[in-house]
């Protein structure tokens, strides 16, 4: 067995896949808990890839990334008790594929350059990537694949924790689908706040970049948990992705190996 596992560490989960040659397949996920030791975390990886009918010591490599600083040591530290080789942890003075010289990279999440990295190698440029995880974040390449900007928005399901945690009467819920634009309940009112209001937003933003940047062939690419759900909300031509980041991983492990 030959391959590349590749991880990334969001701040609600920690996504274990496989690439064997191109052909992705997720193994599991873990919880991102902060307090895991290294030994933890190692076990962890071992049962998903165990399960997942692979051998450890049986990989040409890793690629790591992780928007939890605190874990990232420790991680890299289980993938080599995995892999028997130290993983590649990518960072923007490498090769990407992505020019990050116009932006200040130095709280700059990894996870949005390897978005784009997938995006602009796939798709091409310019390109929006809108990455619906823990936060909403919004990355744009140019079109010679410079990253000119973004935003960071709450995320769906953090914006009802928002709203149950900072208000006396509305209630802790679980974000999901809905086919609601107006909800006849509280309930049904916060999830469409948060779903419906998140893809209208979105397709605002969309025409308003088009707009002020010129970018009439900009090609819309949307990942992460909750991005079928709000992808229903878009009134936009939009690419739905969900293994993008993973893929953007191995592209820049490719290029940097």
């Amino acid at each position: 067995m030959s391959g590349v596992l590749a991880v990334d560490i969001g701040n609600s989960n920690i996504v274990i896949g496989f690439f064997d040659g191109s052909e992705y397949r997720e193994l599991g996920r873990l919880k991102s808990d902060r307090d895991f030791s290294e030994d933890e975390i190692a076990e962890g990886f071992a049962d998903l890839i165990s399960k997942a009918g692979l051998k450890e010591r049986s990989f040409d490599g890793s690629v790591l990334s992780s928007v939890v600083t605190e874990m990232t040591d420790k991680a890299a530290g289980a993938l080599k008790k995995i892999t028997g080789k130290d993983a590649m942890i990518p960072n923007t003075t490498m090769n990407t594929g992505i020019d990050v010289s116009r932006y200040d990279t130095s709280c700059l999440g990894f996870d949005r350059v390897a978005d784009l990295a997938a995006a602009v190698s796939e798709y091409g440029c310019p390109v929006m990537v809108c990455d619906l995880g823990t936060c909403t974040t919004i990355t744009v390449a140019d079109e010679k694949a410079r990253l000119v900007g973004g935003m960071i928005c709450p995320g769906v399901q953090l914006s009802l924790d928002a709203e149950a945690q900072r208000t006396s009467k509305l209630p802790q819920l679980t974000a999901r689908k809905t086919n609601k634009l107006l909800g006849t309940d509280t309930e049904s009112n916060m999830i469409s706040g948060v779903v419906a209001g998140t893809g209208i937003m979105l397709t605002g933003l969309i025409k308003k970049v088009i707009k002020e940047h010129g970018y009439d062939d900009l090609k819309v690419v949307i990942t992460g948990g909750w991005s079928e759900a709000v992808a229903e909300w878009m009134d936009a031509e939009v690419i739905r992705d969900p293994d993008l980041l993973m893929r953007g991983l191995l592209t820049i492990y490719n290029k940097n190996r």
